[in-house]
């Protein structure tokens, strides 16, 4: 009896312990089941993001129409729409040293619309206003260069020099007696502490239309013009101002034999006015990396390089390394010239 009852307990015991073993297997395969349902909802998403874009893409520019750089992002729509297979709109949102249309892209944390600024949007913008609508370091992802817009100094024929160590004599000979005038933001900062750093005084002319100062430069009434190729170039080919430099860091495609300003001998008047693509924190880090490997393709176009350098520009590698590398070489720039100036009010 005690041994039918031992082995009825050891069978009970298997029995039970079978039992519990299938039912821990039921529960780890339900809890599998679960597990992979959850890891293909994750990744079905993901993968759908291979497909990105799914319709029109914004990209938002931080230039009025007809200027270099709002030619330059159309060019770059065009192309990206092309390898996309979905229209990619302009939209212009000038204004407030670029602070509106970077505050509307921001504002839209939205996948498909991308932002088309310079450096100077994240470089120049916090020190000159005071409540930014967003933050430069968090709401702003770096994702590809695109080219840098070419820029110049040039002198009306008016003022006899051929050299820029001419122009500072003359200057220095008749202090206050000529006047000069430049693109918004950093072309100002640089040539105002350019002039203070050689102890030299010109009168700065502040324009609103932005085609009136290379008018101004042909007829004499300023003297020196510091500003991007395009809204210089007209008195220059009519015979009645000269190139005396390129202030970019490398020469321009169209002027080959105009020599640098760091190559001259004054790096202080050096700007590096590039122009990028950017993304915001809800783009993924794969559909970033697609966009620039893309817009890297259409920098090595020769058809949209020719486009590009024509209409006023460098073209760049179009790299997010490249684009970051920038940035910060620009920071540190801005940040010596505010030991130089006061840039929110620079003369």
């Amino acid at each position: 009896m005690s041994s039918q009852m031992s082995h009825g307990s050891t069978w009970s015991a298997r029995r039970s312990a079978q039992g519990k073993s299938t039912w821990c297997k039921s529960r780890g395969l339900r809890s599998i089941a679960v597990l992979a349902a959850c890891v293909t909802a994750f990744i079905a998403p993901m993968s759908a993001r291979a497909d990105w874009p799914e319709r029109q893409v914004k990209l938002i520019v931080t230039f009025p129409p007809g200027s270099a750089n709002d030619a330059a992002a159309r060019i770059f729509a065009d192309a990206l729409g092309k390898k996309w297979g979905k229209p990619v709109v302009v939209e212009d949102r000038p204004g407030a040293e670029g602070t509106i249309g970077v505050g509307s892209f921001v504002a839209s944390q939205d996948d498909h619309t991308l932002l088309y600024t310079v450096a100077g949007s994240i470089t120049v913008a916090p020190l000159l206003v005071d409540r930014l609508p967003y933050d430069v370091n968090h709401d702003l992802v770096p994702i590809a260069s695109t080219t840098a817009i070419v820029l110049t100094l040039a002198v009306s024929n008016q003022l006899s020099v051929n050299s820029i160590p001419e122009l500072i004599a003359a200057l220095r000979t008749n202090p206050e007696k000529y006047a000069w005038a430049s693109g918004p933001t950093l072309p100002r900062f640089v040539f105002s502490a350019f002039l203070k750093q050689h102890d030299l005084k010109m009168n700065f002319v502040s324009y609103r239309d932005a085609s009136q100062p290379q008018a101004d430069l042909g007829e004499g009434r300023i003297q020196a013009l510091l500003t991007s190729l395009t809204a210089s170039s007209s008195p220059v080919q009519a015979g009645k101002a000269r190139f005396l430099a390129v202030v970019n860091p490398s020469r321009a495609a169209t002027l080959p034999d105009i020599k640098t300003v760091r190559e001259l001998g004054y790096p202080e008047l050096e700007i590096d006015g590039l122009a990028g693509i950017y993304g915001g924190k809800a783009l993924s880090e794969a559909v970033r990396n697609r966009i620039a490997a893309d817009v890297a393709a259409i920098c090595r176009d020769a058809d949209v390089r020719r486009k590009l350098e024509t209409s006023g520009h460098n073209v760049l590698n179009g790299t997010t390394e490249e684009l970051k590398q920038a940035i910060e070489k620009q920071r540190a720039a801005v940040n010596q010239l505010t030991k130089v100036i006061d840039i929110r009010n620079p003369q």
